[in-house]
C-alpha cells in the first residue's frame, strides 16, 4: 500500500522559516529511507503501543515544482504501522513531514516573503521522513545541525531596509553610510533639477512655435499681397507650417521670391502687376477645373490636398494665378 506526501514546499511554515527544494539532499536517506510516526526513534518511544518506531519505506522521492514529494509503502506486518495506513487510507492523516540536517543558512533579502522572520535555510541533508498528525507547512519540518536541534537565527528587518537604503545612496553617487536624510535631500535635488529641465524645455518650444508662428504669418501675409495665395485660404497655409515648417517656407519662399523678381522686371512685367493688384487684365484657360482660381473658389479641399500631397504641383498653380491665370465658364 503506497501513498503520495509532500514533505516540503518552499512556502513560509507556521515557524516562519523556509526551505529550498533544491538544496535538499537526498542521496544518502535513499540507500536507508526509512519512514517514521512524528519523528520518533525506537529509543525515543514513550508509548510501548506504537509498535516498531519504523512504519515504513520511502520507495521515491521527486520535484513537482518547488515540492518535495515521497511516495511512501507502509509496513502492513506490523500492526502499529497498519493502523497509521489505514488512517492514511480513510484520510484521517494526510501529512507527512522531514528531519533534516541544516547545512547552509542565509538572511538574504532576496530569498526573504512576506511573513518571513527566520533566516532561509539553503542547503540540508535529509535525516529521515515522518508521517505527522499536524503539520507545519503542509510538513511539520524538524530541523538539526550535526546532530542537535537547531535554532534559526531571525532576520533583521532594519538590515533589509539599510540595504535598500545602502542600494539607493550608490545609485545616487553617494556614499554606501549615508543616512535617510542624506538620501532623501539628494532625491529632491534631483527631482527639482527634473521639473526646472522641464519647465525650460517647455519654454522653450513654446517660443520656438511662436517664432515659427510669425515668420509663417509674415511669408503667408506677404503670398497673399503678391497674389499667391488667396486670402481664404490663409488659415489652411499657416496650419501646414506646423506639420513641416522648413519644408512650407522652402516652397513659399522661393515662389514669392520668383514673383519679386519677375515684378522688378519692366514691360510685360507692369502690365502682369496691374493684372495681379488691379484686376484689369487676365489670362484665361477656359473650363479647366484644374486651375488655382478655379479650386479657391469652387473647391478649397482639393487644393489643400494638393498643397499637402503634391506640394510641386501645388507651387506650379500659384504661379500660374500669379501669373493671372484665371477660370472662365464657357
Amino acid at each position: 500500500m503506497t501513498y503520495d506526501f509532500i514533505i516540503n514546499t518552499e512556502n513560509v511554515n507556521e515557524f516562519y522559516y523556509r526551505v529550498l527544494t533544491d538544496g535538499i539532499d537526498y542521496t544518502q536517506y535513499m540507500r536507508n529511507p526509512v519512514v517514521l510516526f512524528m519523528h520518533e526513534r525506537e529509543f525515543q518511544k514513550k508509548d510501548e503501543k506504537k509498535g516498531t518506531a519504523v512504519i515504513g519505506r520511502c520507495i521515491k522521492l521527486w520535484k513537482k515544482g518547488t515540492d518535495l514529494v515521497a511516495t511512501i509503502e507502509f509496513d502492513m506486518d506490523d500492526e502499529f504501522a497498519a493502523t497509521i495506513a489505514g488512517k492514511v487510507e480513510r484520510g484521517f492523516i494526510r501529512m507527512a513531514s522531514m528531519y533534516a540536517d541544516v547545512k547552509a543558512t542565509t538572511t538574504d533579502p532576496e530569498l526573504v516573503l512576506p511573513g518571513q522572520l527566520y533566516e532561509t535555510v539553503t542547503k540540508c541533508k535529509l535525516v529521515e521522513i515522518s508521517i505527522v498528525d499536524i503539520g507545519g507547512n503542509d510538513g511539520a519540518i524538524r530541523l538539526s545541525r550535526d546532530g542537535n536541534q537547531l535554532k534559526l537565527q531571525k532576520i533583521n528587518l532594519e538590515n533589509k531596509n539599510d540595504m535598500s537604503l545602502k542600494t539607493i545612496a550608490l545609485a545616487l553617487a553617494l556614499s554606501a553610510d549615508s543616512g535617510e536624510d542624506t538620501v532623501l535631500k539628494e532625491v529632491q535635488e534631483l527631482k527639482l533639477a527634473k521639473e526646472k529641465s522641464e519647465k525650460k524645455a517647455n519654454d522653450l518650444e513654446t517660443e520656438i512655435k511662436s517664432i515659427r508662428l510669425s515668420a509663417a504669418t509674415t511669408l503667408v501675409d506677404k503670398a497673399i499681397q503678391l497674389g499667391l495665395i488667396p486670402e481664404a485660404l490663409k488659415d489652411s497655409q499657416l496650419k501646414s507650417f506646423e506639420g513641416d515648417f522648413d519644408a512650407q517656407k522652402v516652397i513659399l519662399s522661393k515662389l514669392i521670391g520668383e514673383k519679386e523678381t519677375a515684378n522688378g522686371q519692366g514691360g510685360d512685367q507692369s502690365k502682369l502687376k496691374e493684372v495681379i493688384l488691379a484686376g484689369k487684365t487676365t489670362t484665361t484657360i477656359g473650363d479647366t477645373e484644374e486651375s488655382f482660381d478655379y479650386l479657391q473658389k469652387h473647391n478649397t479641399v482639393k487644393l489643400a490636398k494638393i498643397r499637402d500631397e503634391q506640394p510641386e504641383q501645388y507651387a506650379k498653380l500659384a504661379k500660374d494665378y500669379a501669373a493671372g491665370v484665371r477660370h472662365t465658364n464657357k
